[in-house]
């Protein structure tokens, strides 16, 4: 039935996209009512005179209603598989090199969902492969013939003074294990709501596979992500795991407000939060190649402190905090990434306001010359302008600055996929890089600029 509902596609961001239907059916106004309440709006859908209008945010995915099918996709980031490249790159598990041709993916489907689980399906393919995890399972049961250890206390308590059956304990030696259940879990998820064919065969097959090898029935399958510590002996169902644990968690809301279930889910990634990790990974290596440590979402309660107690009153967490430890010292420099559309408006006031803050927070020693400095990274298509900002007291002394610089994805991309992410590859890093060697140039005199080892 899905085959043939219509379809609302946008960009992220973009709003007032009428939808196919005048008004909701009570499930998709539920379903609405819960996008709208998760995390601020993970989707709009406003009903009206004027009928049902679609508004994006920064999540991109698809939402499927009884009547219509909405489908965000990520402009900014080069579209479907340009997301699912930077998701592959931010895991850091680089599996689509495996792929002749990366664009050959766009042929499997036209939303980000059907390509993340073609990569679950063709990752459980070659588990399978290469022959599935098996492992010794605690087992207890009543058997005819002593297997294993005897539960004396459940023995005298179940069936006193008798020797058949037994209550045993023992060690099994089979695939119904954690590893196995989460993918057979992810796989069961998933088969119902893909579209593509190839898709949908490649699902459907890896599906039975894993059902016959262990059970995944279970209440809360991502909780039993925690039980799994990786080694030598499991390391590569990392990466399939990662997409299962994708997956599960963000069909989370699907089939709840109806009895009986419906087909009506909804498949949405928080690109604010995958152009983070896209961005510290990509900062991580340029800058680590130039002797620069990034820290990734770091947490300091040093910084606001009670002025009367002296005790630490509010922590703050830069998304990142690059370092360079130089013969004058150390140079901090906060990063704020704001997946936003700052190449066509202007840097909202929050975010301006919250950068600054963190410029003050991590400002050289007083009496030191030189601004306050921190950064805004933010997606580009392309190339565009930087933005520079600085703060003057009223007597128009200087006092800070804060510098707004566009990463072009499909670029950073293109870098990756060549293996040469540099601060030359990537321009945006190279200006971060530049900004690094000024504050070091306000802060020491004398000194050359030269990045020590971490």
């Amino acid at each position: 039935m899905s085959d043939s509902l219509p379809v609302v596609e946008l960009a992220e961001w973009e709003s007032g996209r009428r939808a196919p239907v005048s008004e909701l059916a009570e499930p998709d106004r539920q379903l609405a009512i819960a996008l709208r309440e998760a995390d601020g709006g993970r989707l709009l859908v406003d009903e009206g005179r004027d009928g049902v209008l679609v508004s994006a945010r920064s999540w991109v995915g698809v939402v499927r209603f009884s009547a219509f099918e909405v489908r965000v996709v990520p402009k900014l980031a080069g579209g479907n598989l340009g997301a699912v490249r930077m998701l592959d790159y931010a895991l850091g598990v680089s599996a689509l090199r495996r792929y002749e041709s990366v664009r050959e993916l766009e042929t499997l489907g036209d939303s980000i969902l059907e390509l993340i689980a073609w990569l679950l399906g063709t990752a459980c393919e070659r588990l399978v492969r290469d022959g599935l995890l098996s492992d010794y399972v605690a087992r207890e049961d009543s058997l005819h013939v002593l297997r294993g250890r005897l539960r004396v206390m459940d023995q005298v308590a179940r069936r006193y003074l008798q020797v058949d059956p037994l209550e045993v304990a023992f060690d099994d030696f089979e695939t119904d294990i954690p590893e196995n259940r989460v993918l057979a879990a992810a796989l069961e998820a998933t088969r119902g709501i893909v579209r593509t064919p190839a898709v949908q065969r490649l699902v459907r097959r890896q599906h039975a596979v894993f059902i016959e090898a262990c059970d995944p029935s279970m209440p809360d399958p991502i909780g039993l992500f925690d039980e799994i510590a990786y080694t030598r002996r499991n390391e590569h169902y990392r990466y399939a795991h990662l997409l299962a644990r994708l997956l599960l968690g963000r069909l989370a809301v699907r089939d709840l407000f109806t009895p009986g279930g419906t087909s009506s889910f909804a498949f949405l990634i928080d690109m604010n939060e995958l152009f983070e990790a896209f961005v510290t990974r990509l900062a991580e290596e340029a800058l680590g190649r130039v002797g620069i440590r990034v820290h990734a979402q770091r947490r300091d309660p040093s910084i606001i402190l009670n002025d009367v107690t002296g005790k630490r009153y509010g922590t703050i967490i830069p998304d990142l905090l690059v370092e360079a430890r130089t013969p004058g010292g150390i140079i901090r420099l906060p990063i704020d990434a704001k997946y936003k559309l700052y190449d066509s408006k202007k840097l909202d006031e929050s975010d301006i306001y919250q950068t600054f803050f963190y410029a003050y927070a991590y400002a050289a020693e007083v009496g030191a010359a030189g601004l306050a400095r921190a950064v805004i990274l933010y997606p580009r298509a392309g190339t565009g302008t930087d933005i520079s900002l600085r703060v003057e007291t009223h007597g128009r002394t200087r006092t800070a600055r804060i510098q707004a610089f566009g990463v072009d994805v499909e670029s950073a991309l293109d870098a990756v996929a060549r293996g040469d992410v540099t601060i030359a590859s990537v321009p945006a890093l190279g200006r971060v890089h530049h900004v690094l060697q000024q504050l070091f140039a306000e802060q020491t005199t004398g000194a050359r600029w030269r990045a020590l080892p971490a």
